[in-house]
């Protein structure tokens, strides 16, 4: 991005005013993005180093994915097409031996989709990234269970592992964005109706709420009447950018207004002091090695979201200005992965969010259908034992 057009771009608070332009982000985040890579213990493959846990590659893949198309810089963008084929199975589904849980395998199947969407090159015969998200989707419609509540995912895949009694809205929250997501990029009609039967299931649950709160999870074996009122950041992400997706293809309102009150929910249970804050633990200094990189993961639907829908924009920047400006001042090379991913994943939002996008992220083709607002108005996700 030439010089000329960034700097006219800066957003209204005062910190972004004084200290920040896309340029000077982007900036910061060719440094981040430099200092994930060289944490890597392989410096092929975007797998980070225990003890954190295989999904986090999964994330970590996705954020060099996004930096790439947001900021123009490909440079890592070979790295994580590779890794994507690595992870995959021969099934090409990545049920590798760490996909215990259905959000494990998930993480995975929504890298392969930015790549996807955003039309990244597949080697001569190799199968597509849209093929791989799509057969983990079309894997966890058949680990749809009825059995109990009604419907809903299991947070764990196998029988008799620890939380397959848990419907987590985690694995629940990214099963619905990937089917809004697949479903706007292919237009199937059977996609769309899982992503809206997901997400009623949901309500229908108490998981969200009439306020837009998003609930941890629920215990199956009680019939779901028992709700862990646990609130993280990465599932109002899922569902917001979810939501922001179905808004696009639809045209109904109804989903702007979804979105907008998981935006409301974001900013109202998450921000703090102009920062991303992750309540249950990092007040007391608990966040374990899960619980640090939720942050990123809805920073990173934050600004997906002030792209696809343009008349959110000015909220999610002026937010994202300040989340931003306090990451920049805060950054240094020395700090681990997860605190550069949720680095990196805050910087990339903020120069989504005012308009410095070199790729619009998860737009094929642009969007065609951009709703105008109706005149209406214990966790196991979190590693926490249940």
């Amino acid at each position: 991005m030439r010089p000329s057009a960034c700097l006219a771009l800066f957003a209204t608070t005062s910190s972004f005013v004084h200290a920040q332009s896309i340029e000077s982000l982007i900036t910061t985040a060719a440094q981040i993005a430099q200092a994930i890579k060289i944490t890597l213990p392989n410096q092929s493959l975007v797998l980070v180093a225990q003890p954190y846990y295989w999904w986090q590659s999964g994330i970590v893949n996705n954020a060099l994915f996004t930096y790439g198309f947001v900021t123009g810089d490909k440079q890592f963008e070979d790295l994580s097409k590779n890794t994507l084929y690595n992870q995959a199975t021969a099934a090409n589904d990545f049920m590798m031996p760490d996909a215990t849980g259905n959000d494990d395998q998930a993480w995975w199947a929504l890298s392969a989709l930015t790549a996807a969407e955003n039309g990244v090159a597949v080697p001569a015969g190799s199968p597509t990234f849209l093929s791989m998200a799509q057969n983990v989707f079309n894997e966890q419609k058949g680990r749809w269970d009825e059995s109990t509540c009604g419907g809903g995912m299991k947070f764990k895949i196998n029988a008799g592992d620890a939380g397959y009694d848990y419907k987590s809205s985690i694995a629940n929250g990214l099963f619905f964005q990937l089917a809004a997501r697949l479903a706007k990029i292919t237009g199937d009609a059977d996609t769309l109706s899982w992503a809206e039967k997901s997400y009623d299931w949901m309500t229908s649950t108490g998981l969200i709420d009439g306020e837009f709160n998003v609930y941890d999870g629920t215990d199956d074996s009680t019939e779901c009447v028992d709700l862990n009122k646990n609130q993280w950041s990465y599932n109002v992400g899922a569902f917001l950018y979810g939501a922001a997706v179905m808004a696009t293809q639809t045209g109904d309102a109804k989903w702007v207004d979804r979105t907008r009150g998981f935006l409301d929910a974001a900013q109202r249970n998450f921000v703090r002091d102009g920062a991303l804050y992750e309540p249950i633990c990092e007040g007391n200094g608990s966040c374990n090695n899960d619980q640090v990189s939720f942050k990123g993961i809805l920073a990173r639907w934050l600004g997906a979201t002030a792209v696809v829908l343009p008349e959110l924009k000015d909220t999610i920047a002026a937010l994202m200005n300040g989340v931003s400006a306090n990451v920049r001042s805060s950054w240094t090379p020395s700090l681990g992965p997860m605190q550069h991913f949720v680095a990196l994943e805050s910087v990339d939002a903020a120069v989504r969010a005012n308009g410095g996008v070199a790729a619009a992220y998860g737009m094929i083709g642009g969007s065609k259908n951009v709703v105008k607002r109706s005149a209406l108005k214990r966790s196991v996700a979190g590693r926490i034992s249940w």
